[in-house]
């Protein structure tokens, strides 16, 4: 099989520190094209992974040879750099989160369908090993029946020049941050969500939200809760609690490709601790977007469903700050 071949819109720090050297690993993908509204870092990221060729955005898409883009631009840009690369016939994997609201998502999940090509956010934690062990651990009964979700995603405050601190490049952790726990919520619970209800705090300097608290009602009666924010010290982690026990992922979030993972298992019958050997979620999340379009993974990835769940989920927690109140998820059409 032959690898897909990759186009970069954007060189942001991200980008090049772990996607660019994801994808140099990969035998799955190849990068061909790098794009940036600096000429001069779109040949020096290109240098520096496997000499591809270099320009701006336009000029990736406009390549034939690529046939899917990486999107990494502040989040602010994203859904207009999604259309183009759509409306170019590219497969699209775009930084989280995607877009601003639930109604832009679906706009664009029905542009791609109709165009044919896959789009997958950026959430890339959720391809670690560890979170299919926790999986498989809830899948044996290990923990009776999930009943509580609960999650932390706290960290210090950025530094000043920041796009996370800068509210007109969609800065804060709300759109930063709060979508980590949201997503390994809809990953290992069984129920569906049915409403939420959510408070945000307001950096003081900035305008930026610097806090984040939600709780999900999923059927038949469970629930979740989280709590995200910068200028806290450092947690990443979630775990479940069920009617025989307890799992948790000790760092699920942001894990470096050397990084061994621990999950942390309580049941009746005593304690457990199990460890994850290290992996590259982004390589990993290369490999299986690579594969989906290829169509030789081993099972298919509903990649557009899971993205209008998540942006169903973020939207109503906006909804619910604006308005003080819970908000049914019975108000999105999935």
């Amino acid at each position: 099989m032959s690898p897909v071949r990759f186009g970069i819109i954007a060189c942001s720090s991200v980008a090049q520190r772990r996607f660019l050297p994801a994808l140099a690993d990969s035998k799955m993908a190849q990068l061909v094209h790098v794009g940036s509204r600096d000429q001069a870092k779109a040949k020096q990221c290109a240098q520096a992974f496997s000499g591809a060729k270099s320009g701006d955005y336009d000029a990736v898409l406009a390549d034939p040879e690529v046939e899917a883009v990486y999107i990494s631009t502040p989040p602010s840009l994203h859904e207009e750099w999604v259309l183009k690369a759509v409306a170019k016939g590219k497969h699209v994997l775009c930084e989280k989160p995607a877009f601003g609201d639930f109604r832009s998502a679906v706009a664009v999940v029905e542009r791609c369908r109709a165009a044919g090509v896959r789009l997958a956010e950026g959430y890339s934690f959720r391809w670690h090993p560890q979170h299919a062990t926790i999986r498989s651990l809830i899948g044996q009964g290990r923990i009776g029946q999930p009943r509580f979700f609960s999650a932390e995603f706290t960290y210090p405050r950025p530094p000043a020049n920041d796009i996370r601190l800068n509210p007109q490049l969609d800065g804060g952790v709300f759109r930063d941050s709060a979508g980590y726990p949201v997503a390994a919520a809809l990953l290992q619970m069984p129920g569906h969500p049915v409403s939420v209800f959510c408070q945000m705090g307001q950096d003081q300097a900035t305008g930026v939200t610097d806090t984040f608290s939600l709780g999900i009602n999923f059927a038949p009666g469970e629930s979740a809760q989280m709590f995200v924010a910068f200028g806290v010290h450092y947690r990443s982690r979630y775990a479940i609690s069920g009617t025989l026990g307890r799992v948790e992922s000790e760092r699920a979030f942001s894990v470096g490709p050397q990084v061994k993972t621990i999950i942390a298992l309580e049941t009746e019958t005593g304690s457990e601790r199990i460890e994850i050997k290290p992996d590259d979620q982004f390589r990993l999340m290369v490999d299986d977007f690579s594969a989906q379009i290829r169509g030789t993974a081993v099972a298919p990835r509903a990649f557009e469903a899971d993205l209008l769940h998540q942006h169903a989920v973020m939207d109503a927690a906006a909804h619910s700050q604006r308005e003080g109140r819970v908000i049914a998820l019975s108000d999105y059409q999935l």
